[in-house]
């Protein structure tokens, strides 16, 4: 490679990468998908070769995708902890953080390190759970600031939101091998009340008179994850989260197709600490790596 690398054309490829779609990428990094996809043929040049394979609906990486992600990957991280570092570490105090269940790891991952290495007097208490939950706790003034999920259609107000990181798109899940009985009540895995993918499931279900029931209820991912691919039950996951054991039902399998999630970064009434503008920055700048 003769030519330097453009940070942000980096962060273009990596988010398509995450969110395995252009059109989600360009609304996760407010670009429009046409200036996405401008990032990733300059950068395709610069690597001197086809880095994605793509088509009307995802993405995949050739092998030269897949080598280029992973040192790249390593050169953001190195990027990233270079401008942590000349932040002054000057910030103390307490924050309440509220993570949703399914993205407590990455976040964590993106900002500890940073929070713990620059700003060592700032106290981090963390709570997860589903969107509903931590919503309520947030209102009630008993969380600083939330990572909710919540149905892209439903207004927020914006002096609330700190960040939205882009759109969650859940979809319906069973195993490979999972077969409909259609006399009996469609047997579910679901999070507990509250988490937004439950109420739209059950929603939409309902509207078309369909019976369900439940099988498992779990605050946490993995044990839904495993009744699912052990064919006991159908669920709802980000299409991101559809692992190899599991497969997507469509509206020909009669399973109705779910409303555009987002991902967004609120904020408690009244004014945040000087503790909580670090962990919000953090975030909003880690969890886009």
């Amino acid at each position: 490679m003769a030519e330097a690398l453009d940070i942000e054309l980096l962060r273009t490829f990596h988010a398509v990468l995450r969110f395995g779609q252009f059109l989600a990428a360009a609304s996760f990094l407010n670009k429009s998908p046409s200036a996405v996809s401008l990032h990733v043929r300059r950068l395709e040049a610069v690597a001197g070769g086809r880095l994605l394979e793509r088509d009307n609906q995802t993405v995949s990486l050739t092998p030269l995708g897949r080598r280029f992600a992973l040192q790249s990957a390593e050169l953001l991280r190195l990027h990233d902890g270079l401008l942590a570092s000349f932040i002054a570490p000057v910030a103390s105090g307490r924050v309440r953080l509220g993570i949703s269940e399914e993205y407590a790891g990455a976040v964590l991952a993106c900002t500890l390190p940073h929070l713990a290495a620059d700003f060592p007097c700032v106290e981090l208490e963390v709570e997860t759970g589903s969107s509903g939950r931590l919503n309520t706790r947030l209102q009630r003034g008993q969380l600083d600031m939330a990572l909710l999920v919540a149905p892209a259609d439903v207004a927020v107000p914006q002096a609330r939101c700190i960040k939205t990181f882009g759109i969650t798109q859940p979809v319906w899940v069973a195993a490979h091998g999972y077969l409909q009985d259609l006399a009996k009540p469609v047997p579910l895995a679901l999070h507990g009340k509250g988490c937004p993918y439950r109420s739209v499931a059950v929603d939409a279900l309902s509207q078309q008179g369909r019976r369900w029931r439940t099988v498992i209820i779990s605050a946490g991912v993995i044990a839904l994850e495993a009744a699912i691919e052990a064919g006991l039950a159908v669920g709802i996951v980000d299409r991101a989260r559809v692992s190899q054991g599991m497969r997507v039902l469509t509206v020909a399998d009669g399973f109705p197709e779910l409303p555009v999630h987002e991902l967004r970064l609120m904020l408690a009434p009244g004014e945040l600490s000087e503790a909580g503008e670090v962990l919000a920055r953090l975030i909003s700048h880690g969890f886009e790596c």
